[in-house]
């Protein structure tokens, strides 16, 4: 099975479960920006913890491979947890910010591969990958940037980058998105 039917299996369950989700990381900077290879999937939900062991048990009864007593505690500890289908890992992040939360409020539908799918926005996903500060993500931004300069919302950006930073206690966030509209959105 391929990475392409695990993102099928899993959006059709989340479309159908009414579950409030956006499809982030590697597999949704290759839509909104440069393509790229991913070996998993990542997915931002909004549910309550003690909703996510509801949600954990359904996935299992549709054959997903949850160890649910470690994801428990992963939940308790990170706000994360992680299941697979046929060797293919779906991380899931429980939106813990209230950038999270927006995004996911502000995501729209895009059709990939088939399904109708919830994505962020081009501006939402390059503030998530500014925050992880990774050099791949880093640079997943910076592709989004570029391909989608002209439609920007350079206020958007950063009006969330300076709020990030100010939380952060840093200026990092805020720096590099206005490096970012500056190199590339004139």
């Amino acid at each position: 099975m391929s990475l392409i039917k695990v993102y099928k299996k899993i959006v059709k369950f989340l479309n159908e479960e009414g579950v409030p989700y956006m499809i982030i990381g590697g597999f949704a900077a290759g839509i909104l920006g440069e393509p790229r290879a991913t070996v998993d999937i990542d997915i931002d939900i909004m549910v309550r913890k003690s909703e996510a062991i509801e949600l954990l048990k359904k996935l299992k009864k549709q054959g997903f491979e949850v160890d649910i007593k470690e994801c428990k505690e992963r939940i308790k500890r990170t706000g994360t947890f992680q299941i697979e289908y046929n060797d293919y890992n779906i991380d899931f992040i429980i939106s813990s910010i209230e950038l999270e939360r927006k995004a996911i409020a502000r995501s729209r539908i895009l059709k990939v591969h088939g399904v109708n799918a919830r994505f962020p926005t081009p501006e939402d996903l390059i503030l998530l990958k500014i925050i992880s500060g990774r050099p791949k993500d880093i640079a997943d931004a910076e592709s989004i940037v570029i391909r989608h300069s002209r439609k920007l919302d350079r206020n958007y950006l950063l009006k969330w980058a300076e709020k990030i930073s100010d939380e952060m206690e840093s200026l990092r966030v805020y720096r590099e998105i206005r490096n970012l509209l500056r190199r590339y959105c004139k």
